[in-house]
Formats: C-alpha cells, sequence, structure tokens
C-alpha cells in the first residue's frame, strides 16, 4: 500500500517537473536539483510533511498534499475550463459524455396518483420501439405497480432487469393496454417529434453516439417529406466536437467549414465529415438558452454562418464557452483537463465569454427559471424574515394561485397568509412558517401543474415561428 502511494507521488512531482522544465528527468523527493519554484514546492512539502503540527491526524497527508498542489496549480481565473479531477470527478465527468443509459428510454414527470407520466422518448430506444409517446401513463412496470412504489425504486428495478423482456401496463386517452420492452443500454441524447408539417428535435448533449441518434430522427423528417425543423439546444451544455463534426454533417453541404480551430501555432479549418449525409432543410428555428454551450454554440455558429436566413434562434444569450479542452487520464484514475484552443465561427467570430445573443428574445417563465436550494429537515422560511428560497415559495404559491405581495428573498407577512391558506387547504398545521416538508410538497405541486399545462413560452415561441414560415 505505501509502496505504491510512494510511486504515485514521485511520479507526479516528475510529471510536474517535465511540465516546467519541458525536459526528461529522473527525480526523488529529497535529492533532487530543480528550478527555485521547485525547490520552494520541495521544502514546503517536506516541511509540511515532516514538521507540521497536524500532520500525523491526516490520513495520507503525502498523498493529499500532492493533490492539493494539482488542483491549486490549474486554478487561474483567465481559464475555468483547466481542471484536475479526482478520481471519482473523472468518473462523472466521463459518464457525462458517454450519454448512455441502461433503461427503458423516456422521460417521465409523477401525477397526483403518483404513476409516472411519459414526457419524451429517446430516439431508438425501448420505449421507443413500444412506440410510448408523451401523455402515456405507466400504471405498472413488471410486478411493480407504479402508485405503490418510489419512483427511484422503479428505475432500479427497471436497470436491475437490464436485457430481460418486462410487461408494461399504461393508460392513453383513458384505455388500458399492455406492452413488452426489454430494459437496455440506449442513446439517451435525442428526442424526435413529428407533426404535420415540421419536425422537432432535441439534443441534450453531443456525446459518443449523439449524431448516429441525430442522423436516425433527421432520416425520418426526410422520409415523411418535412422540410422545416425545431431543434432544441436548451440546456445542452456541449460534448465531443467530433459529434458536432457529425451532426453538423446532417444539416450542412459536404466540405463546409463548421468551426476554426485557432491553435497556439496555427488556424485549422473543422469540415463536416463523410459519414452522414446532408438533409436539406428549408428553415430552422434554434431553442437556446444561458446553459446552451460550448458544442453546442459550435453547431449553432456553424448554422448561422452556413444557412444564414434559414436559421432563426430564440431564447437567451447563450453560456459563451469558445474553447477546447481535451482530457489525461492517469493510472490512478484522477485526469486533467486542459485547453488547448479557442475556436471561432467559420466567419472568424469568437463567442467566448459573450455567448451567441438571439433573433428573438424569449425568457422562461419566472415559476421555471426560480432556483431552490434543498433545505435541511429542521430548516424553517419563517415569517418577516429572510430566507433564500423565500423567492421560490412565493413564486411558487403566486403560481398556485395564492395571493403574495412581493417575489423576493424577504417572506412578508401577506405572503405567510397566502401560506397559512395553502396549508389549510392542504389539511396542514396552519402556522404561516414553511419547514422542509411543506417546501418540498409546494414544489412538487408546482412541478405537476407546469408538466400537465406544458407551460414554456419559449417553445410555444418557437412554434409559431416555425409553423407560419413558408
Amino acid at each position: 500500500m505505501f509502496e505504491k502511494i510512494d510511486k504515485y507521488k514521485a511520479s507526479i512531482i516528475a510529471c510536474l517537473i517535465c511540465f516546467v522544465l519541458g525536459a526528461g528527468c529522473v527525480f526523488t523527493i529529497y535529492k533532487t536539483k530543480t528550478s527555485d519554484e521547485l525547490e520552494k514546492f520541495q521544502t514546503i512539502y517536506e516541511i509540511l510533511k515532516d514538521k507540521w503540527y497536524y500532520s500525523n491526524s491526516i490520513e495520507n497527508l503525502d498523498t493529499q498534499l500532492v493533490e492539493q498542489a494539482i488542483s491549486g496549480m490549474v486554478d487561474f481565473e483567465t481559464d475555468a475550463h483547466t481542471n484536475y479531477f479526482s478520481m471519482e470527478q473523472a468518473s462523472q465527468f466521463s459518464s457525462s459524455l458517454e450519454g448512455s443509459n441502461v433503461g427503458i428510454g423516456m422521460t417521465f414527470y409523477l401525477d397526483a396518483n403518483n404513476n409516472m407520466v411519459c414526457k419524451k422518448v429517446f430516439v431508438d430506444s425501448p420505449a421507443e420501439k413500444a412506440k410510448l409517446r408523451s401523455g402515456d401513463v405507466l400504471i405498472q412496470v413488471g410486478d411493480k405497480i407504479c402508485s405503490e412504489n418510489d419512483s427511484q425504486d422503479i428505475i432500479s428495478y427497471i436497470k436491475e432487469n437490464e436485457n430481460k423482456e418486462l410487461k408494461i401496463q399504461y393508460v392513453r386517452n383513458n384505455t388500458l393496454y399492455q406492452t413488452s420492452m426489454t430494459p437496455c443500454s440506449y442513446d439517451a441524447t435525442v428526442v424526435c417529434e413529428m407533426y404535420d408539417d415540421y419536425g422537432y428535435i432535441i439534443l441534450n448533449s453531443f456525446s459518443e453516439n449523439s449524431a448516429k441518434s441525430f442522423h436516425s430522427a433527421m432520416k425520418r423528417l426526410e422520409k415523411e417529406g418535412i422540410k422545416k425543423l425545431v431543434l432544441d439546444l436548451r440546456d445542452d451544455s456541449g460534448g465531443y466536437l467530433t459529434s458536432v463534426l457529425d451532426i453538423a454533417s446532417c444539416l450542412l453541404e459536404k466540405d463546409s467549414v463548421v468551426f476554426l480551430e485557432e491553435k497556439k501555432q496555427e488556424t485549422i479549418e473543422q469540415k463536416t465529415s463523410n459519414e452522414y449525409d446532408c438533409i436539406d432543410m428549408d428553415s430552422i428555428v434554434i431553442l437556446q438558452n444561458e446553459n446552451t454551450a460550448s458544442a453546442a454554440e459550435v453547431l449553432i455558429g456553424a448554422l448561422k454562418d452556413n444557412l444564414k436566413d434559414k436559421i432563426t434562434t430564440v431564447g437567451t444569450t447563450t453560456y459563451g464557452k469558445g474553447t477546447e479542452q481535451v482530457s489525461i487520464p492517469f493510472e490512478d484514475g484522477t485526469s486533467l483537463k486542459y485547453t488547448i484552443a479557442q475556436w471561432k465561427t467559420p466567419n472568424g467570430t469568437s463567442i467566448n465569454n459573450t455567448g451567441f445573443e438571439p433573433d428573438i428574445e424569449v425568457n422562461r417563465d419566472e415559476v421555471i427559471s426560480v432556483t431552490y436550494k434543498q433545505m435541511e429537515k429542521e430548516e424553517i422560511i419563517e415569517k418577516d424574515k429572510v430566507h433564500s428560497n423565500a423567492k421560490a415559495l412565493q413564486i411558487y404559491l403566486d403560481y398556485l394561485g395564492y395571493n403574495v405581495d412581493r417575489k423576493d428573498t424577504y417572506f412578508s407577512i401577506e405572503s405567510s397568509n397566502a401560506l397559512k391558506q395553502y396549508q389549510m387547504d392542504h389539511n396542514l398545521e396552519a402556522t404561516g412558517d414553511c419547514d422542509e416538508k411543506t417546501f418540498q410538497l409546494i414544489a412538487s405541486e408546482v412541478l405537476l401543474k407546469i408538466n400537465e399545462t406544458h407551460l414554456d413560452v419559449q417553445y410555444d415561441k418557437a412554434i409559431s415561428l416555425i409553423v407560419d414560415m413558408s
């Protein structure tokens, strides 16, 4: 155990020296001559390890000192996207880029009876193959009755039955149906819906299999003769640039420039790949928001510069990440992600730290955009006091039809009276103060109403635009 730690420590410090000096070397902790900066690092390391008062109270101190040193070394205000990842962080980051999941392939919300209501179905997933669609209410999954089980338990049950057939009971238009699905690994990044004369595609991220799913979706539109598209890139934080090139190939002619990759020594034109064929659209409306970032912004720039008048963007200004990173994994499971280039649109525009402004600005309804922190069990939002969740609470009460006089972090007396009325309506103790249980009840009721009423003003605007386009 100790031998492994010492080897890891020595290899990391050797790497640090190679990084600074640009040359290979043999390095030992105590006897190597280095630059003044690295001698200082070595001196501080030895003092903290051997002479520091608290050194005996910290487990694996030598490893922790090196880990903290590396974390500090990559912490620059000028580049928030160069990061050192611990084993857990590296695993999470890698998983987020895979874009795959095990299950039946749908998103859902819970209705008032705790049944699972289908929201969106992913392309080529078991749910799509079983012809499940938005609005279907799942009553039973295998031997699990939805209303009698926690949704997380049902999700775990589905994953545990990977590659095993499960009978599914669901209700559509007040009629009970039964089908079978086999949970398996599927791409959880693309949703495709077709309407009379336009298609609606959601692209959640640019992952390993996103291009394949996206091309499958586009071929469906082509088969139906659909020439108008709403492309939803909201909350798409990006992914692989290779995936961008492939997805752009589905929408742009061959040899079109997708982006300019500006490295330290040269600028490279990155063009569409030959993996997928272009499916021409007459009009594309892109939905974007403040969480649309990185690879998603690359695609927006490529479409705006190449297709010009065919493109209309709706929503809010995008995140503004105009740099490119690569990841270097280490044997112990950690990794370094660092910036190697800046990218620009085909016309040479940089959106780093600025983002793309929408052609038509539409802000999300405040009940959707407001955020809150998870409350502790003993935590209380008290009347006539300030609380970080008071803003969300008052917005939620207003959305549910209760009279509040403000929507900020001060929980007013009048808003407290509104809460009292809510508590009485739900057979709760009418204190006018909000504990964790009451807050979660209100938040759940709001989420249910949002889903049932399909509240989405940005989407509504995009649809109205695409319908009116000739």
